[in-house]
């Protein structure tokens, strides 16, 4: 029992500062909205730009009987057709990697939402092939424009 009250602590005394400064993804903070707002927003945006929703992975109700204040975190695996077939004919082994996650999880005191992207040109550079470095950083840049466009579906004129 002991090993779960210091899992909650960890989880509760986190220090979010650090998740926006990692190598391997790109994040961005939203106060204006809500996490289902931001969910929603999230979604419409992937459908904006083409990106396929392959799959949700609620991480707070896989690790609820672990954590007591673990806060909302969704993690969303996506694809797009063309950049994955590309990438699979430049290196099979790249399936390995993808799809690509992108996070949305409450942070602080449950009033900020962020939101957090594979950073692909990072993520799958291991392989050194050029073709599937152009294939990453074109991914990353549609994924940047997905992280880019969230607030705005939020905007109301």
């Amino acid at each position: 029992m002991e090993n779960d009250n210091e899992k909650n602590k960890q989880v509760s005394q986190q220090n979010y500062s650090e998740s926006q400064n990692t190598p391997y993804c790109i994040t961005r903070r939203f106060g204006s909205m809500t996490f289902e707002e931001t969910v929603q927003n999230v979604k419409n945006s992937l459908a904006k730009f083409g990106i396929d929703l392959v799959g949700e992975f609620d991480v707070k109700q896989y690790l609820n009987s672990r954590f007591n204040k673990m806060p909302r975190h969704l993690i969303l695996m996506v694809c797009e057709t063309e950049m994955a077939s590309k990438l699979i004919s430049s290196d099979i082994q790249m399936s390995i990697l993808f799809p690509c996650n992108l996070t949305i999880k409450d942070v602080g005191d449950n009033s900020i939402i962020e939101v957090s992207i594979e950073d692909t040109e990072t993520t799958w550079s291991s392989s050194m092939k050029k073709d599937v470095m152009e294939v990453a950083k074109n991914t990353k840049e549609t994924l940047k424009k997905v992280l880019d466009n969230i607030e705005q579906l939020n905007v109301k004129l």
